[in-house]
């Protein structure tokens, strides 16, 4: 299965994370990503899920997916500029998909994406996106789709939930800066609550447990430019 283009997308790193993250879980336990992103996970995991994200946008987007919506095959410069300028004329899982996966890198309006094929020819990358989204449908079947603020979000009771937040110090998103103590002080109370929790980070506070790492080049750092970098999944150690 391919993806959707998304910043910082974890789908290559799927079929490592999911078995640590889903290990001990409880048929009937919810899985729960505050911060799904391109829903590039959470379509490969099973029984009752929450997806959210604080852009209403790719959630509308990923709904309309797994509802059977078709997204266009093309998309010239001039159309994504109009939508760019004026997103509220148009419907917003169509402004959900112009504005990631059709955006250079799947930063969001991070420019019109388009470049050449191996053969020479113009690359349709709205073609790309389109096959890449709806390979995903199937997977989002009975997902529950959620846009708010993390903090913001019911989480039934004693579920798994795998956090995947703008890393500190790094590139920031649209939304504006993120604060990385605030959203660890919510982890531990998720702790507290009875939650099984799992972030996807470069680093974490001393009583959060390193379960999984590899080192990656990526371009999500403040500088420009690709950089090395080791990715890491955490899991608190506090019971």
């Amino acid at each position: 299965m391919t993806h959707m283009r998304y910043v910082g997308s974890k789908a290559r790193f799927r079929k490592e994370l999911l078995p640590i993250i889903l290990a001990d879980r409880d048929p009937d336990q919810h899985y729960v990503e505050p911060f799904a992103g391109g829903f590039n996970l959470i379509c490969h995991v099973d029984g009752p899920r929450i997806g959210n994200d604080i852009d209403s946008d790719v959630v509308a987007c990923m709904k309309a997916i797994s509802e059977g919506w078709d997204p266009p095959e093309t998309l010239s410069e001039q159309e994504y500029s109009e939508i760019r300028s004026d997103p509220d004329a148009y419907p917003q899982h169509l402004v959900g998909f112009v504005s990631v996966p059709c955006s250079y890198g799947g930063k969001k309006w991070g420019g019109y994406a388009k470049g050449w094929a191996s053969d020479g020819s113009p690359r349709n990358h709205c073609a790309e996106s389109r096959r890449n989204v709806l390979s995903q449908a199937s997977g989002l079947a009975g997902v529950e789709f959620s846009s708010c603020d993390y903090r913001d979000l019911i989480i039934p009771a004693k579920s798994i939930v795998y956090c995947d937040p703008p890393y500190d110090s790094t590139l920031q998103y649209r939304s504006g800066t993120f604060d990385s103590e605030a959203f660890w002080v919510w982890c531990d109370e998720l702790i507290q609550l009875g939650h099984q929790v799992f972030v996807s980070e470069y680093s974490a506070p001393n009583h959060w447990k390193c379960v999984w790492q590899r080192e990656v080049t990526n371009s999500l750092t403040a500088d420009t430019g690709a950089k090395r970098g080791v990715e890491r999944l955490f899991s608190c150690t506090r019971g």
